[in-house]
C-alpha cells in the first residue's frame, strides 16, 4: 500500500478512536458550557502544539489562518449541538458532512467517485439506523447543521494549508480558545478547582483536542478531500458506542445492525482507496 494512503488511514482510525472517547465527555463535563470546553480544548491543545513546536511557531499562509478562523465556529456548533440534545442525534447530522464537500467538489469541478457515493449511502443509513428512534430538538439540529457546514468548509482548508501539522494544529486550536473565552465572560470557573474535575478537562483536551486534531490532519494531508470525509464519519459509529459505555445508553439490535452498516461504508471506502494506491505504484 502507498506511504501515504497508509498513513492517511491510520489517521482515519484515530479519528474514530479520539472522537468516540471524547465526545460524550462535552455531556459529562456538564458543569461548564460549550464555550468554555472550547477554552480548555483550544488554549490547552495549542500549548501542547506549542511545546511540539520547541517554542518557534513560524510564518504560515492564509489557508492556515481560514482553519484558524473557520475551526472555532465549527467546534461551538459541534459542543452546542451535543449539549443541546446529545451526542447521537448530533452526530447523526455531522455525518452529512461529505454531502457540503460533494457539493464544493463539484463547483470546483473535482471528480467524485462512485466509491465515495456508495460509501456515504451505507455511512448515512448505518447512522440512521443506529439513532433509529431518537428525538427531535430544533435549537440542536439548527446548532449541528451550522456546525455541519462549517466543519465541510474546514475540510477543504485541510490539505491546502502549507504549514506543518503542528502549526496548523496552534493556529487553529488559538483561534477556538479565543472565541470560546470571548463567550464565556459571565460563566463560573470553580469547578476547575476540583482536582478529579482538573483530570477529565486535561483528558479531554489531549484525547479530542490535541490527539484528534492530529489524526485528522494525518487523514486530509495524505488522502483526497471527499474520500477523507467520507471515511472521518466512522467516527459517527465511534461515537455512539462511546456514549453507549460512558453515558450507559443501550442500543437495540436495529441500532446495532446500523453500526455494522456505517462501519461497512467505511471500510468499503478504505478497500478502494487502498487499491488506488496498489495501482499507482504498478503504474508508476
Amino acid at each position: 500500500m502507498h506511504c501515504k494512503t497508509l498513513l492517511g488511514l491510520f489517521g482515519v482510525l484515530g479519528i474514530w478512536l479520539t472522537a468516540g472517547l471524547a465526545l460524550p465527555f462535552v455531556n459529562v463535563l456538564n458543569m461548564f458550557t460549550p464555550p468554555q470546553l472550547m477554552v480548555f480544548r483550544g488554549f490547552l491543545t495549542a500549548t501542547m502544539a506549542f511545546i511540539g513546536l520547541r517554542g518557534v511557531i513560524g510564518r504560515v499562509d492564509k489557508h492556515t489562518y481560514l482553519i484558524a478562523l473557520i475551526l472555532p465556529f465549527a467546534t461551538l456548533g459541534l459542543f452546542e449541538g451535543i449539549r443541546h440534545w446529545g451526542a447521537g442525534p448530533t452526530i447523526i447530522i455531522i455525518t452529512a458532512t461529505p454531502l457540503v464537500n460533494l457539493v464544493i467538489g463539484a463547483f470546483l469541478g473535482r471528480r467524485v467517485s462512485s466509491a465515495s457515493i456508495t460509501g456515504l449511502v451505507l455511512v448515512l443509513g448505518g447512522v440512521v439506523m443506529a439513532r433509529w428512534g431518537g428525538h427531535f430538538q430544533w435549537v440542536g439540529f439548527a446548532w449541528t447543521l451550522f456546525g455541519t457546514i462549517m466543519n465541510g468548509i474546514l475540510y477543504e482548508f485541510f490539505a491546502r494549508a502549507k504549514a506543518t501539522s503542528l502549526q496548523k494544529c496552534f493556529w487553529a486550536c488559538m483561534g477556538t480558545g479565543t472565541l470560546g473565552l470571548v463567550m464565556s465572560t459571565n460563566a463560573s470557573w470553580t469547578p476547575i478547582a476540583e482536582l478529579n474535575v482538573a483530570l477529565l478537562v486535561l483528558g479531554f483536551a489531549f484525547v479530542g483536542g490535541f490527539l484528534y486534531w492530529i489524526a485528522n490532519l494525518l487523514a486530509f494531508e495524505n488522502l483526497p478531500t471527499t474520500e477523507a470525509s467520507v471515511l472521518a464519519q466512522g467516527e459517527t459509529p465511534a461515537v455512539i458506542l462511546g456514549a453507549t459505555v460512558l453515558l450507559g445508553e443501550h442500543l437495540t439490535l436495529v441500532q446495532w445492525v446500523g453500526v455494522v452498516i456505517a462501519l461497512y461504508g467505511a471500510w468499503y471506502l478504505s478497500r478502494w482507496l487502498a487499491k488506488q494506491a496498489v495501482q499507482k505504484q504498478q503504474v508508476a
